[in-house]
């Protein structure tokens, strides 16, 4: 039988803790042995007393560990300290305002006896914000062995970077020690990056298994206001030097990554000079952001790609100015998709450089 370890950071969510908490206890029927590895990250409000509350009243078979940081330490350290107790074979972040549908867990491991030997299995998402959902090229259960194809999504942002909704060998976690970069928001996205790539396998599923709410008091919503700009901008800094110290590695993959891998950092380095141009951002934190886009820069001339080079100076003045038009925000992805083929028709020239 397998087991599987929910991790579940509390923090300001007493207006949906319970349902997400009432997702989780559903998902009891389910073949496995289940743990609730609850992170109380000093919530101010009312939300583990919710939670206490319910696990005081629960008289089921799932098992929980509540851990209290001694003050609020942040998602990532919460997520941490969830994974640092964990017992299960697999483990499964669950965001506290979001929640599960019905039957999600058993999906998942009936997917997993048929592919034993996967190292992810993603659900989709349905996003309450937009009412749409986050994977929309996958009709049917698709098994992906092949790293160097799943990497390359992953890069195109066709699989998404949320830590949450998948449910992962934990002993990849363990071995590899990947861990959540403390003191900054948007820290899933270089954590994924690295976790995929040392995965040798996913399995992505169709069937919605996770509601990710919209949460106006939530980190994503709240992270571009003028007082949260520096952090915005040191978090996007720290997520593309991280990724900037660990290439692909040369000779790893069938296709040449170089493309992939530098557009995949030029479009979150975007993000960052959008908040640069539109918010109040601390000397320090404008110098440390310059000094990581140097190294972008420095980085595609190093693979001596001409093209992503004169692409990566909209990064800098006066061409970054081209942002605050509206028309140019809307229509960024066409434009990387467009310089990401025409360099991929280069990579001929390129086979000495290649990663």
């Amino acid at each position: 039988m397998f087991s599987v370890s929910f991790i579940i950071p509390i923090y300001n969510v007493e207006q949906y803790v319970h349902r997400c908490f009432m997702s989780l206890l559903i998902q009891e029927s389910a073949e496995a042995n289940i743990e609730c590895v609850v992170v109380d990250d000093c919530s101010p409000d009312r939300s583990m007393n919710i939670v206490n509350q319910i696990i005081s009243d629960y008289k089921g078979n799932i098992q929980f560990k509540v851990l209290t940081h001694d003050k609020n330490r942040g998602l990532s350290a919460a997520r941490n300290t969830g994974l640092k107790h964990a017992t299960g074979d697999y483990v499964f972040f669950v965001d506290s305002d979001d929640y599960l549908m019905p039957d999600s867990l058993q999906y998942f491991l009936d997917n997993l006896k048929v592919y034993p030997d996967v190292d992810i299995v993603m659900g989709n998402v349905k996003n309450c914000k937009s009412d749409d959902l986050l994977i929309h090229h996958i009709q049917e259960t698709w098994l992906i062995d092949d790293p160097n194809m799943f990497f390359q999504l992953m890069l195109r942002h066709q699989i998404y970077l949320y830590a949450w909704n998948k449910l992962i060998r934990r002993d990849i976690l363990i071995n590899h020690q990947l861990l959540f970069e403390k003191g900054i928001i948007y820290e899933d996205r270089s954590w994924s990056y690295e976790l995929f790539s040392h995965v040798s396998s996913v399995l992505l599923l169709p069937k919605v298994t996770y509601v990710y709410e919209n949460n106006p008091m939530s980190i994503v919503n709240t992270s571009f206001t003028p007082e949260r700009s520096d952090l915005v901008l040191k978090s996007y800094a720290i997520g593309i030097s991280k990724m900037l110290d660990m290439p692909p590695v040369p000779g790893k993959y069938k296709t040449n990554m170089a493309v992939d891998y530098l557009l995949f950092m030029m479009y979150y380095m975007m993000n960052g000079v959008d908040v640069l141009l539109r918010c109040p951002v601390s000397e320090t934190t404008i110098c440390y952001f310059k000094n990581v886009r140097k190294r972008l820069l420095a980085r595609s001339v190093k693979y001596g790609r001409l093209i992503l080079s004169i692409f990566s100076l909209l990064l800098f003045p006066p061409f970054c100015y081209v942002q605050k038009l509206r028309v140019f925000r809307q229509h960024y992805y066409v434009l990387d998709k467009a310089v990401n083929r025409l360099c991929h028709l280069a990579d001929f020239l390129h086979r000495k450089n290649r990663i």
